[in-house]
């Protein structure tokens, strides 16, 4: 009797290897730029950045000499891992699963102005702020 009760649980142990690994992979062009999610800084791309839960990520991603980007990443779950079927995969799936979210973003070089131009424009709307009434 106790050998069939270890033979059992070895292989409730065995089925029980389920895994399904969740990733963002980020990447931009030019390469390097630095990755906010969801305000947190989380590296420079490429990145690869594991998550648990699905639902929409805010994204940021920021270079030198680029213009800021911002986006709201919609990150929505396979068919594996809707109620109830999440369960079977995450728990008694023999194998592993991977879910891979890509984006890839193109940042646009930010334009360089005049630096006298800058100034001329910086002082108009010093006066335009004094010389407004307060509302």
């Amino acid at each position: 009797m106790n050998g069939s009760r270890v033979a059992l649980v070895l292989l409730g142990l065995l089925m029980a290897t389920g895994c399904v690994e969740r990733e963002l992979h980020v990447e931009s062009e030019p390469s390097g730029a630095d990755v906010w999610i969801d305000g947190r800084l989380a590296g420079k791309t490429p990145l690869v950045e594991p998550f648990i839960f699905y639902g929409t990520r805010g994204l940021e991603l920021r270079h030198d000499g680029c213009i800021p980007v911002r986006r709201a990443v919609p990150i929505r779950a396979p068919w594996y891992q809707i109620i109830p079927l999440d369960f079977f995969f995450e728990h008694l799936w023999p194998g592993n699963l991977k879910d891979v979210v890509e984006v890839k973003i193109t940042l646009e070089t930010a334009k360089e102005e005049d630096p006298d131009t800058l100034i001329e424009r910086a002082k108009k709307w010093r006066t335009e702020a004094e010389t407004e009434p307060a509302k």
